[in-house]
């Protein structure tokens, strides 16, 4: 299954729970945001940031190990345009979050993003 969804877009939480029972992968586009205008991006939280801050990570992969650490069923295709970022990426296998900074990483939907309205971008003409 594939569909948004990372740190500040979880609207396809209840399917991501049903693949999730099912046992179907489910494999994110826009896991950290968007270049489109108007969607909001993980590496721009304080939350994520400061987490980032603590682990000596960059924002990007404490957005992608919270992901990976969400559901068993997520998988990573993260895009990249040199070694040294597709190194970055791999090394998100390798971060684990602490239960306080997961609980405070959830708690960005809700308190920022959820009542927002539908973050997806609207193609036009």
């Amino acid at each position: 299954m594939q569909n948004a969804y990372g740190v500040v877009d979880r609207r396809f939480e209840p399917l991501l729970r049903l693949c999730a029972d099912q046992g179907i992968a489910w494999v994110p586009f826009f896991p950290l945001g968007s270049g489109f205008p108007g969607i909001p991006k993980a590496t721009e939280q304080p939350e994520v940031v400061a987490a980032a801050e603590r682990r000596g990570a960059t924002p990007a992969q404490i957005g992608l190990a919270w992901l990976l650490g969400h559901s068993p069923v997520a998988l990573i295709i993260a895009g990249t345009s040199s070694a040294a970022h597709l190194a970055e990426n791999v090394a998100v296998g390798g971060i684990d979050l602490d239960p306080a900074t997961t609980a405070e990483l959830d708690a960005i939907w809700e308190a920022r993003f959820a009542s927002a309205g539908d973050p997806a971008p609207r193609w036009t003409d």
